[in-house]
């Protein structure tokens, strides 16, 4: 088993520990910087993970950070995730921690550039619109 799948597998297990989660998110992140782990973590079920985490963990600044770093990571230079994502519900998790978190700068600052990546994509751009993403 490769470490995109023991990640996943942990994520899964744990999916009620916020510290799991985060650090399960920090490390798809780390590991969605190479072009060949994007394809990977996507067809893994890395996506939904991640989405899982952020929807179980609202309360989490951490969680909801290291979740948008992720998901703008999983979408750099890559469409396919992209629709993914979107068909996911992941543009309503990164509004939904956004608006939660307002005063954490990591949140806010990870949840744009996630946003910006998702907005490459013009399904997107209306998913974002119509969820509050531009007030968010």
């Amino acid at each position: 088993e490769g470490g995109i799948e023991a990640v996943l597998a942990g994520m899964k297990k744990h999916v009620k520990s916020a510290g799991v989660q985060e650090k399960g998110c920090g490390a798809l992140s780390n590991l969605a910087l190479n072009d060949e782990n994007r394809v990977k973590i996507g067809a893994a079920g890395g996506i939904e993970a991640v989405i899982a985490g952020m929807g179980k963990h609202g309360e989490s600044a951490g969680v909801q950070e290291a979740g948008c770093r992720a998901l703008r990571n999983l979408t750099f230079n890559h469409d396919d995730n992209k629709v993914k994502i979107g068909a996911a519900g992941g543009i309503e998790v990164v509004i939904a921690g956004m608006q939660k978190h307002v005063q954490s700068v990591g949140v806010q600052e990870r949840g744009c550039g996630a946003l910006l990546n998702l907005s490459f994509n013009s399904d997107n751009q209306v998913k974002i619109g119509a969820a509050g993403g531009i007030e968010a």
